[in-house]
């Protein structure tokens, strides 16, 4: 029997879809809401180890007063032929996703479902952040010291950082009720990566669910001044065929780390990217042949500026650990030439002097 559930101070009412009958009910509602003025969904899915070869478990689906949690594991795919398949494959439905990459990757190659009609709040974190720089921000020179225009692989200010939902939440909502409901479940599955599996569902989760998908609209909001929507929508649909698209997937750190892709938003005043006849040789993307160094066009060894800033990375670590294993056999301690604590590889690694 399906259950309801209301997020205290929030109001807003939350059920959890988990036979038939509920479905049934949750695909006419949801159908009925698209008729209205203000008819934008928020789309989450959870699940373990979600993407093409894990299993996704739940999808959530809010409007702004009301979200339904649609038990998959339970139902199975059913729950998508019952018409959730035509809500989430609807390309006149605006829906709002944080990070819908892998959510798109485990609909389309578990279920046949092909997400579209997405607004990423991720993306529009970055197109806000742009916007509202900080004091701290620094945009590089178009020249080099020498007065040369710049090649496009040495504007390494454009590897920008993806932000996470929570933190997000943190930084534009003064909402200590949805980072406190967000982190009671996201201790639960962190105890147990098979949590999302367990039945009946603990309601720990499923307010955890609610506020995953009713808390878009509160950044939405927040963000939306700062919007270009054309520029959103190509961006998203990008970001939808990031993972999807693949034939096969690495699952590396080159694949999936904390950067922003290069060339999934577009520039100002246009919906186009350069063209592409370059590939390069970690995340296998292709780019524009100005991409890459040409001391690495002659090695064949091409990185992007995303990948060669997660390699700088990993080197930085493993330097780090391999001198913390040469402190504990005791062989010799190094004391880099700056001084600073934080400074762990050999001779010095810190920002001001590696």
């Amino acid at each position: 029997m399906a259950q309801q559930h209301a997020v205290d101070e929030h109001q807003n009412d939350s059920q959890l879809i988990d036979n038939e009958l509920a479905l049934n009910d949750a695909i006419s509602e949801l159908s009925k809401y698209k008729q209205t003025s203000n008819n934008i969904l928020a789309v989450d899915c959870e699940g373990v180890s979600l993407s093409r070869k894990g299993e996704l478990t739940i999808l959530s689906i809010a409007t702004r007063e009301k979200a339904y949690v649609f038990d998959v594991f339970k139902i199975g795919k059913a729950i998508f032929s019952g018409g959730l398949k035509e809500i989430l494959e609807d390309s006149t439905q605006e829906k709002l996703m944080f990070d819908c990459r892998q959510d798109s990757d485990a609909l389309w190659h578990q279920f046949n479902v092909k997400l579209t009609g997405v607004l990423d709040l991720q993306l529009l974190e970055i197109m806000y952040r742009r916007e509202n720089p900080t004091s701290a921000s620094v945009k590089s020179s178009t020249k080099t010291k020498f007065g040369r225009y710049k090649r496009r692989s040495q504007f390494t200010d454009e590897v920008e950082k993806l932000y996470g939902y929570r933190r997000c939440l943190e930084l534009y909502i003064e909402d200590d009720k949805l980072v406190q409901t967000k982190d009671a479940g996201g201790g639960l599955f962190k105890s147990n990566k098979k949590s999302w599996k367990v039945r009946p569902l603990p309601k720990t989760l499923i307010e955890y669910c609610v506020v995953d998908t009713m808390g878009m609209f509160k950044l939405y909001d927040k963000m939306k001044s700062s919007m270009d929507k054309s520029r959103l929508k190509v961006a998203s649909e990008k970001y939808v065929e990031y993972y999807r698209a693949k034939e096969e997937r690495s699952y590396d750190e080159y694949e999936t780390n904390a950067f922003l892709p290069l060339d999934i938003i577009p520039q100002k005043g246009t919906t186009d990217f350069p063209s592409t006849n370059t590939t390069c040789t970690r995340c296998k993307r292709r780019f524009p042949r100005e991409e890459f160094s040409v001391t690495q066009l002659r090695q064949g060894e091409q990185k992007c500026r995303v990948c060669k800033e997660v390699k700088r990375l990993d080197d930085v670590q493993k330097n780090r650990e391999d001198n913390w294993a040469r402190h504990d056999d005791n062989d010799y301690i190094v004391f880099p030439e700056c001084g600073k604590d934080s400074c762990f590889t050999f001779g010095c690694s810190c920002s001001d002097c590696f």
